[in-house]
Protein backbone atom coordinates (compact mmCIF):
# COMPACT_ATOMS: atom_id res chain seq x y z
CA UNK A 1 0.00 0.00 0.00
CA UNK A 2 1.43 3.54 -0.66
CA UNK A 3 2.04 5.74 2.01
CA UNK A 4 0.25 8.47 2.11
CA UNK A 5 2.41 11.83 2.85
CA UNK A 6 1.47 13.86 5.56
CA UNK A 7 1.06 17.71 5.15
CA UNK A 8 3.93 19.73 5.90
CA UNK A 9 3.48 23.87 5.98
CA UNK A 10 5.52 26.07 4.24
CA UNK A 11 4.95 28.69 7.47
CA UNK A 12 6.70 25.93 9.59
CA UNK A 13 10.64 27.34 10.50
CA UNK A 14 11.50 24.12 9.94
CA UNK A 15 10.52 23.20 6.41
CA UNK A 16 12.00 26.88 5.23
CA UNK A 17 15.09 26.18 6.55
CA UNK A 18 14.99 22.77 4.45
CA UNK A 19 13.86 24.52 1.29
CA UNK A 20 16.32 27.03 1.71
CA UNK A 21 19.39 25.11 2.72
CA UNK A 22 18.68 23.64 -0.97
CA UNK A 23 19.41 25.33 -4.15
CA UNK A 24 16.76 23.86 -5.83
CA UNK A 25 14.29 25.48 -3.91
CA UNK A 26 15.38 28.41 -2.15
CA UNK A 27 14.09 31.01 -4.79
CA UNK A 28 10.92 30.36 -3.14
CA UNK A 29 11.47 32.21 -0.25
CA UNK A 30 13.77 34.36 -2.09
CA UNK A 31 11.12 35.53 -4.24
CA UNK A 32 8.43 36.19 -1.52
CA UNK A 33 10.93 38.09 0.11
CA UNK A 34 11.61 40.24 -2.80
CA UNK A 35 7.90 40.69 -3.60
CA UNK A 36 7.25 42.12 0.03
CA UNK A 37 10.57 43.93 0.66
CA UNK A 38 12.31 44.72 -2.58
CA UNK A 39 15.49 43.16 -1.07
CA UNK A 40 17.28 40.63 -3.31
CA UNK A 41 18.59 38.02 -1.34
CA UNK A 42 21.09 36.64 -4.33
CA UNK A 43 25.06 37.40 -2.89
CA UNK A 44 23.42 36.64 1.02
CA UNK A 45 24.34 33.58 2.65
CA UNK A 46 21.56 31.94 5.28
CA UNK A 47 23.13 32.35 8.92
CA UNK A 48 23.57 30.35 11.57
CA UNK A 49 23.75 31.98 14.52
CA UNK A 50 24.36 30.32 18.24
CA UNK A 51 20.58 30.64 18.86
CA UNK A 52 19.35 27.44 19.17
CA UNK A 53 16.79 24.87 21.13
CA UNK A 54 20.05 22.45 21.45
CA UNK A 55 17.90 19.57 20.41
CA UNK A 56 19.24 17.38 17.14
CA UNK A 57 16.88 19.16 14.68
CA UNK A 58 18.18 22.34 15.75
CA UNK A 59 20.56 22.74 11.81
CA UNK A 60 16.77 23.05 10.63
CA UNK A 61 15.30 25.43 13.50
CA UNK A 62 17.40 28.07 13.57
CA UNK A 63 16.93 31.39 12.70
CA UNK A 64 16.27 32.79 9.53
CA UNK A 65 18.73 35.15 8.68
CA UNK A 66 20.79 36.12 5.85
CA UNK A 67 23.79 38.28 5.75
CA UNK A 68 25.39 39.96 3.08
CA UNK A 69 28.79 41.70 4.40
CA UNK A 70 27.08 44.64 6.57
CA UNK A 71 23.37 43.88 5.63
CA UNK A 72 21.06 41.64 7.29
CA UNK A 73 17.69 40.15 6.48
CA UNK A 74 15.45 38.64 9.09
CA UNK A 75 12.23 36.59 8.09
CA UNK A 76 9.98 35.90 10.95
CA UNK A 77 7.13 33.14 9.76
CA UNK A 78 4.26 33.87 12.60
CA UNK A 79 1.77 30.95 12.41
CA UNK A 80 0.26 32.55 15.38
CA UNK A 81 0.53 36.11 16.14
CA UNK A 82 -0.20 37.20 19.96
CA UNK A 83 0.64 40.30 21.60
CA UNK A 84 4.10 39.40 22.64
CA UNK A 85 5.06 38.95 19.03
CA UNK A 86 5.99 41.87 16.92
CA UNK A 87 7.31 43.25 20.64
CA UNK A 88 9.85 39.80 20.56
CA UNK A 89 10.20 40.64 16.55
CA UNK A 90 11.11 44.29 16.87
CA UNK A 91 13.75 43.80 19.66
CA UNK A 92 15.22 41.36 17.79
CA UNK A 93 15.81 43.29 14.48
CA UNK A 94 16.69 46.24 16.94
CA UNK A 95 19.58 43.75 18.61
CA UNK A 96 20.66 42.59 14.96
CA UNK A 97 21.63 46.24 13.82
CA UNK A 98 23.11 46.89 17.39
CA UNK A 99 25.81 43.73 17.28
CA UNK A 100 27.79 44.99 14.66
CA UNK A 101 31.22 43.39 13.50
CA UNK A 102 34.27 44.07 15.38
CA UNK A 103 37.62 43.10 14.45
CA UNK A 104 40.22 44.77 16.82
CA UNK A 105 39.27 48.17 17.31
CA UNK A 106 37.12 48.68 14.11
CA UNK A 107 33.14 47.96 14.25
CA UNK A 108 30.92 47.87 11.75
CA UNK A 109 27.70 49.30 11.07
CA UNK A 110 24.52 46.91 10.24
CA UNK A 111 21.71 47.22 7.62
CA UNK A 112 18.71 45.28 9.38
CA UNK A 113 15.31 44.63 7.21
CA UNK A 114 13.36 42.25 9.12
CA UNK A 115 10.08 40.86 7.06
CA UNK A 116 7.37 39.64 9.98
CA UNK A 117 5.11 37.15 7.27
CA UNK A 118 1.80 36.86 9.90
CA UNK A 119 -0.75 34.10 9.12
CA UNK A 120 -3.77 33.86 12.37
CA UNK A 121 -3.82 36.72 14.23
CA UNK A 122 -5.18 36.05 17.54
CA UNK A 123 -7.16 39.03 18.73
CA UNK A 124 -8.31 42.84 16.65
CA UNK A 125 -6.24 44.33 19.10
CA UNK A 126 -3.35 43.18 17.81
CA UNK A 127 -4.18 43.26 14.56
CA UNK A 128 -4.59 46.83 14.60
CA UNK A 129 -1.78 47.45 16.65
CA UNK A 130 1.08 44.70 14.25
CA UNK A 131 -0.05 45.12 10.90
CA UNK A 132 2.09 48.06 9.97
CA UNK A 133 5.18 48.51 8.78
CA UNK A 134 8.03 50.35 10.87
CA UNK A 135 10.78 52.69 10.55
CA UNK A 136 12.37 54.13 13.35
CA UNK A 137 11.92 57.71 14.35
CA UNK A 138 13.23 60.37 16.86
CA UNK A 139 9.56 62.14 17.83
CA UNK A 140 11.38 65.70 18.15
CA UNK A 141 13.31 66.16 15.38
CA UNK A 142 11.65 63.59 12.87
CA UNK A 143 15.06 62.18 12.47
CA UNK A 144 14.81 58.21 11.31
CA UNK A 145 16.72 55.59 11.98
CA UNK A 146 17.88 53.86 8.45
CA UNK A 147 19.62 50.96 10.10
CA UNK A 148 16.38 49.08 10.63
CA UNK A 149 13.14 48.48 8.57
CA UNK A 150 10.46 46.34 9.36
CA UNK A 151 8.03 45.17 6.98
CA UNK A 152 4.85 43.56 8.16
CA UNK A 153 2.70 41.41 6.02
CA UNK A 154 -0.65 39.73 6.92
CA UNK A 155 -1.43 36.58 5.05
CA UNK A 156 -4.97 36.17 5.61
CA UNK A 157 -5.08 39.08 2.88
CA UNK A 158 -4.03 36.52 0.85
CA UNK A 159 -5.81 33.70 2.03
CA UNK A 160 -8.15 32.05 -1.36
CA UNK A 161 -5.95 33.55 -3.74
CA UNK A 162 -5.97 31.06 -6.58
CA UNK A 163 -3.53 31.44 -9.76
CA UNK A 164 -4.60 33.01 -12.61
CA UNK A 165 -1.86 33.45 -14.64
CA UNK A 166 -1.16 37.25 -14.01
CA UNK A 167 -1.31 36.69 -10.08
CA UNK A 168 2.17 34.18 -9.43
CA UNK A 169 3.89 36.12 -6.33
CA UNK A 170 0.05 36.54 -4.58
CA UNK A 171 -0.12 32.72 -5.28
CA UNK A 172 3.03 32.29 -3.34
CA UNK A 173 1.84 34.17 -0.38
CA UNK A 174 -1.46 32.57 -0.47
CA UNK A 175 -0.08 28.63 -0.69
CA UNK A 176 2.05 29.64 2.67
CA UNK A 177 -1.88 30.22 4.07
CA UNK A 178 -2.92 26.22 2.95
CA UNK A 179 -3.19 23.77 5.58
CA UNK A 180 -4.10 20.43 3.63
CA UNK A 181 -2.51 19.74 -0.18
CA UNK A 182 -5.58 19.63 -1.03
CA UNK A 183 -6.06 23.51 -0.37
CA UNK A 184 -2.50 24.14 -1.91
CA UNK A 185 -3.80 22.02 -5.39
CA UNK A 186 -6.68 24.64 -5.53
CA UNK A 187 -3.96 27.58 -5.00
CA UNK A 188 -1.08 26.74 -7.31
CA UNK A 189 -3.63 25.65 -10.61
CA UNK A 190 -1.38 25.33 -13.48
CA UNK A 191 1.43 27.40 -12.18
CA UNK A 192 4.30 25.29 -12.79
CA UNK A 193 6.36 27.15 -10.34
CA UNK A 194 3.97 26.37 -7.68
CA UNK A 195 3.54 22.62 -8.19
CA UNK A 196 7.44 22.06 -8.39
CA UNK A 197 6.62 23.50 -4.43
CA UNK A 198 4.20 21.07 -3.54
CA UNK A 199 5.83 17.88 -4.96
CA UNK A 200 8.94 19.12 -2.81
CA UNK A 201 6.51 19.39 0.43
CA UNK A 202 4.89 15.82 -0.76
CA UNK A 203 8.47 14.63 -0.31
CA UNK A 204 9.16 15.73 2.81
CA UNK A 205 5.67 14.63 3.68
CA UNK A 206 6.87 11.03 3.50
CA UNK A 207 10.34 11.59 4.99
CA UNK A 208 9.78 9.94 8.33
CA UNK A 209 12.71 11.98 10.18
CA UNK A 210 11.90 15.29 8.96
CA UNK A 211 8.37 14.77 10.24
CA UNK A 212 9.66 14.30 13.40
CA UNK A 213 11.60 17.79 13.59
CA UNK A 214 8.50 18.99 11.94
CA UNK A 215 6.57 17.56 14.82
CA UNK A 216 9.92 18.81 17.60
CA UNK A 217 9.09 22.51 16.01
CA UNK A 218 5.17 22.67 16.46
CA UNK A 219 5.24 20.75 20.12
CA UNK A 220 8.00 23.47 21.20
CA UNK A 221 6.22 26.88 19.78
CA UNK A 222 2.89 25.42 21.80
CA UNK A 223 4.82 24.62 24.86
CA UNK A 224 6.18 28.19 24.80
CA UNK A 225 2.98 30.00 24.26
CA UNK A 226 1.19 27.67 27.00
CA UNK A 227 4.27 28.80 29.51
CA UNK A 228 3.67 32.18 28.36
CA UNK A 229 0.25 32.33 28.93
CA UNK A 230 0.20 29.85 32.24
CA UNK A 231 3.11 32.81 33.53
CA UNK A 232 0.37 35.84 32.80
CA UNK A 233 -2.22 33.60 34.78
CA UNK A 234 0.20 32.82 37.55
CA UNK A 235 1.43 36.48 37.59
CA UNK A 236 -2.31 37.72 37.89
CA UNK A 237 -3.15 35.51 40.65
CA UNK A 238 0.48 36.43 42.64
CA UNK A 239 -0.84 40.01 41.76
CA UNK A 240 -4.13 39.63 43.56
CA UNK A 241 -2.94 38.09 46.44
CA UNK A 242 -0.16 40.61 47.32
CA UNK A 243 -2.88 43.11 47.26
CA UNK A 244 -5.45 40.89 49.80
CA UNK A 245 -2.16 40.48 51.73
CA UNK A 246 -1.68 44.47 51.95
CA UNK A 247 -5.07 44.98 52.77
CA UNK A 248 -5.23 42.70 55.35
CA UNK A 249 -2.09 43.83 57.30
CA UNK A 250 -3.49 47.64 57.36
CA UNK A 251 -6.84 45.80 59.18
CA UNK A 252 -4.74 44.19 61.39
CA UNK A 253 -2.81 47.53 62.43
CA UNK A 254 -6.50 49.43 62.49
CA UNK A 255 -7.08 46.13 65.72
CA UNK A 256 -9.61 44.07 63.25
CA UNK A 257 -9.67 40.50 64.80
CA UNK A 258 -8.28 37.59 62.37
CA UNK A 259 -11.82 36.21 61.60
CA UNK A 260 -13.09 39.41 60.25
CA UNK A 261 -9.85 40.09 58.27
CA UNK A 262 -10.34 36.49 56.72
CA UNK A 263 -14.13 37.63 55.49
CA UNK A 264 -13.33 41.02 54.07
CA UNK A 265 -9.88 39.38 52.20
CA UNK A 266 -10.64 35.86 51.32
CA UNK A 267 -7.36 34.97 52.86
CA UNK A 268 -7.50 31.97 55.42
CA UNK A 269 -6.64 31.86 58.52
CA UNK A 270 -3.19 30.45 58.31
CA UNK A 271 -2.40 33.32 55.39
CA UNK A 272 -3.34 35.80 57.69
CA UNK A 273 -1.74 34.64 61.44
CA UNK A 274 1.43 35.07 58.81
CA UNK A 275 1.12 38.36 58.66
CA UNK A 276 1.23 39.38 62.22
Amino acid sequence: MNKVPRFISLMADTTAKALIKDDHYRWFYEEVIKFKTGVDLKGYQLMDPELNTGNKGKDYRLDLIFINKTKLFNLELNQFVYPHTFIKSLKYALRLAGNGYIKGQQYYQRFVTQLNLNYKIMSDKVKRRYSRDYKLEDCKCKDKLKDIRVVTTNLLDYKGIVYDGTNKYETYLSMLTAESYEEMERIVGDLKEGKIIMEKLKELGLDDEFGAIYDEEIVHKMEINSARSDGRKEGRKEGATNEKKSIAKNLLKDGLPIPKVCKYTGLSQKQVSMLM
